[in-house]
């Protein structure tokens, strides 16, 4: 589903919601039923991680599933410095989407970013979330 604000003129574009499960594992209760949104701003603060992708087509890939990431991860980890949800999934690479979580009135949860990630890092993030939880 595509919004659009005029009076700010954002074009945003519902990408999945928080799942039960993740709520349920990290604790996350006021985010019950909450959705994520991407919008066209995304674009501009992924453009520093390009280069880590190791084509364009991966890139391209990446950018494409993103829906499919947030939907289907293969893993979803809470950094709560940063109040985000790190989602991982392989497509043709490693990859995380970073989605930042907003309580605020009129604030969504948004797609902050995405890059490439080693699986080594993803297996770290995965001990971490054994000894937080």
């Amino acid at each position: 589903m595509v919004v659009i604000n005029m009076s700010k003129k954002q074009i945003k574009k519902i990408v999945g919601v928080i799942s039960n499960d993740i709520i349920d594992k990290y604790k996350l209760y006021d985010y019950k039923n909450t959705t994520i949104v991407q919008s066209l701003d995304l674009y501009l603060h992924i453009t520093k991680h390009i280069s880590e992708f190791s084509s364009v087509d991966n890139y391209n890939k990446a950018i494409t599933n993103i829906e499919n990431i947030i939907n289907n991860p293969l893993f979803v980890y809470y950094d709560k410095c940063k109040n985000s949800l790190l989602y991982f999934k392989k497509i043709e690479e490693n990859v995380c989407v970073v989605v930042k979580l907003n309580l605020q009135k009129n604030k969504d949860n948004y797609v902050a970013t995405i890059y490439p990630i080693s699986e080594n890092k993803i297996q770290k993030y995965i001990e971490k979330s054994y000894i937080i939880n």
